[in-house]
């Protein structure tokens, strides 16, 4: 076994050869031992991920390398880690903390997000940035269900108009485990917008995956404005995996039929998948020869 030196050294290939023996058998204590904040970045990480991998075991050790160093951000990475309720109360602690790396804290606490207070997620959710965005979703999931309809979008609507696509994509995903009227018309708001393309395919899939009659009526209207548009095809498409409310597609296309909205043309490939014809929506018997 080598010798933890007091400052990086000749030690470091080392410390990379004990990490990559497999298996690892170097104790929380020993590794950190290793840790130093003049060691390379990438030798560092890969300790205090070993370090956080020893749950905990490895609680105490990472606490005194804080006492040690300070806050470092691959520190608190590994406190995280450590999944231990002290070392939640720990990084809690930080959040008042001015001078610590927000986005590096956010992430470590994403294990325990509902001890977050709101206001701080919020604060993440309006960072014009987009890891913090995307950390303050991670962390708002676990307030999501606590919050009504009407809270929930009121967080969520700055990162629907965001023009990046990860950051209204992680929105999006969000809103569709909600049923709600309110949340179900806002993602359909985004298929009549002028969205990028994968924000707008990831907010077609949640409307269609969230199976309510009003998803199914605002899928339908959707595909009635694009209709000769080359979205129309994927709407279509999502119209027609609507297996559960089968019966209350054909009667919407009834009303449509009988309002000439459509024509029996139009709907044909439709009706064929939904087991229907064009003559059962209509009403009307098909002439014989």
């Amino acid at each position: 076994m080598i010798t933890a030196e007091p400052v990086p050294g000749a030690a470091d290939a080392l410390v990379w050869q004990c990490l990559g023996q497999r298996p690892c058998n170097l104790t929380a204590p020993e590794l950190a031992r290793f840790f130093h904040p003049g060691r390379p970045q990438e030798l560092r990480l890969a300790l205090v991920e070993r370090l956080g991998m020893h749950n905990k075991r490895g609680l105490q050790p990472c606490l005194a390398l804080i006492d040690r160093y300070g806050p470092l951000p691959e520190l608190l990475m590994a406190l995280g880690m450590t999944h231990q309720p002290s070392a939640r109360d720990a990084l809690l602690r930080y959040l008042d903390d001015p001078g610590i790396d927000r986005l590096v804290l956010l992430r470590s606490l994403a294990g325990w997000g509902r001890q977050v207070p709101l206001p701080v997620i919020q604060e993440a959710l309006q960072h014009p940035g987009q890891a913090m965005r995307l950390a303050g979703m991670d962390l708002l999931q676990f307030h999501a269900r606590l919050l009504t309809a009407q809270q929930l979008l009121h967080l969520a609507e700055p990162l629907l108009e965001d023009i990046r696509p990860p950051v209204a994509i992680a929105a999006i995903r969000l809103l569709q485990r909600r049923n709600e009227p309110l949340l179900v018309g806002r993602l359909a708001q985004v298929l009549q917008e002028d969205s990028p393309e994968p924000v707008w395919e990831a907010a077609l899939r949640a409307l269609g995956s969230i199976g309510t009659t009003t998803s199914i009526t605002l899928l339908l209207e959707c595909w009635l404005a694009r209709r000769g548009m080359p979205k129309a095809v994927e709407l279509f498409h999502q119209l027609g995996a609507q297996f559960r409310h089968q019966h209350l597609l054909r009667q919407r296309l009834r009303h449509l039929l009988q309002e000439d909205k459509v024509t029996a043309e139009e709907v044909t490939p439709l009706l064929a998948g939904l087991g229907g014809a064009p003559e059962d929506v209509s009403g009307s018997q098909p002439e014989r020869a």
